[in-house]
């Protein structure tokens, strides 16, 4: 069976050099999941400073840790987001459609 390359790009922000890549059918498939089923613990900041993704979302993407994204501006988080957006278009799609689907 063949192996499975990745689809990643590199970004430097500052001294933070991050890894984007693209999310595999299975890791949409947990995400989804976990979705449905959200821990007790909220992250306001977290989930809500970015009306594109979250920043659980921007982890399962990328090399960045929780300590790391602290400790980025704003400006800095775009352009992680950006490069997400380019590597995972699909995954962007089913937000959006998530997001404007009517609840069962």
């Amino acid at each position: 069976m063949p192996q499975h390359t990745t689809n990643a790009k590199e970004l430097m922000l500052g001294e933070i050099p991050v890894t984007v890549r693209e999310m595999t059918v299975l890791q949409v498939r947990n995400w989804l999941a976990e979705m449905q089923n959200p821990a007790a613990k909220r992250d306001l900041v977290g989930e809500a400073l970015f009306l594109d993704c979250s920043f659980t979302d921007l982890q399962r993407m990328t090399t960045l840790t929780h300590e790391q994204l602290n400790a980025l501006c704003p400006s800095q988080i775009r352009q992680v987001i950006d490069l997400c957006k380019e590597l995972n278009p699909d995954f962007f799609g089913l937000l959006r459609r998530l997001m404007v689907a009517p609840e069962a």
